[in-house]
């Protein structure tokens, strides 16, 4: 077993033989093993975020196929489209004979990753929901498409720059990270977003709710009193919705802040940026 430095080495192996490394095998984020019996040379990525972690590790020009919404780097603009998150037909994938389908765990239909189980063509489940699990797919993304050097660099440079932004804040300021406004949701303690917030020395307020996407009372938001809000949006428009509500100690103290959308929603490498926006945003309310 060859295990790759700074992830448990049950995470990441491959098969060797008489002339070298030829089969690759790792975890993916489900806890299921995917073993191809040599690096994958047609990929399709049925999610932006996987689109952009194979460009991180090398693999941008072994992608035959990506879903609508894949739009960074510019070059992923000109890959064919295999469908989108209204629905991705099998054929469409299939017609792309592709030797590696790299899949969003909670937003690909499970009905699709089952039937192309059932044809035999190897998924790769992503589900980052800790801050660290991005180095995780950045290095098995790397293995699988015969990129494992640059995927080991793309996910220590993104360690490291997540070591780089922590910060502890006293007291902590209570955020509330709006994703909808009518009605008004948040997300809760399972995705990333919390953890971003947490990493930046914030509490995330409603991070204990028993769905992942809450929809939030009035009365519950006053009585939670934020001290920061966060929306992510391509301007600050979203803001004027607060703008009588000051009642929240957020409104008040003008402590409201748009993060980059594809930032923010994307767990791949520019989750940093992300992460950067927050730290600065929520170090300011404790000066």
């Amino acid at each position: 077993m060859v295990a790759v430095v700074g992830w448990p080495a049950t995470r990441v192996s491959a098969a060797e033989s008489d002339v070298g490394v030829t089969a690759v095998s790792v975890e993916d984020d489900s806890g299921r093993r995917v073993t191809l019996a040599r690096p994958a040379e047609r990929i399709i990525a049925l999610a932006p975020h996987l689109v952009e972690l194979s460009y991180a590790v090398g693999a941008g020009r072994q992608l035959v196929g990506v879903i609508d919404g894949s739009d960074y780097p510019p070059a992923a603009r000109q890959i064919a489209r295999v469908g989108s998150y209204r629905g991705i037909p099998l054929e469409l994938v299939v017609a792309r004979q592709p030797d590696l389908v790299l899949v969003w765990g909670s937003g690909t239909p499970a009905s699709l990753v089952e039937q192309l189980e059932r044809l035999d063509i190897p998924v790769y489940r992503s589900e980052p929901r800790q801050l660290g699990e991005i180095a995780g797919d950045l290095r098995d993304i790397g293995r699988l498409s015969g990129h494992a050097s640059a995927g080991e660099q793309a996910a220590s440079d993104f360690e490291q720059a997540l070591e780089g932004t922590s910060q502890q804040l006293s007291p902590a300021p209570r955020v509330f990270y709006q994703l909808g406004q009518s009605p008004l949701t948040t997300l809760a303690g399972g995705q990333i977003v919390t953890q971003v917030i947490r990493h930046c020395g914030g509490v995330p307020l409603f991070d204990d709710a028993p769905v992942l996407v809450p929809q939030i009372g009035w009365e519950s938001l006053i009585e939670a009193q934020p001290e920061v809000i966060l929306a992510a949006g391509n301007d600050d428009r979203w803001q004027s919705f607060w703008a009588e509500h000051d009642e929240l100690p957020a409104v008040r103290n003008g402590a409201m802040y748009t993060l980059d959308p594809d930032a923010i929603s994307r767990p791949g490498p520019r989750m940093i940026h992300a992460v950067r926006q927050v730290c600065r945003a929520l170090a300011q309310t404790i000066r």
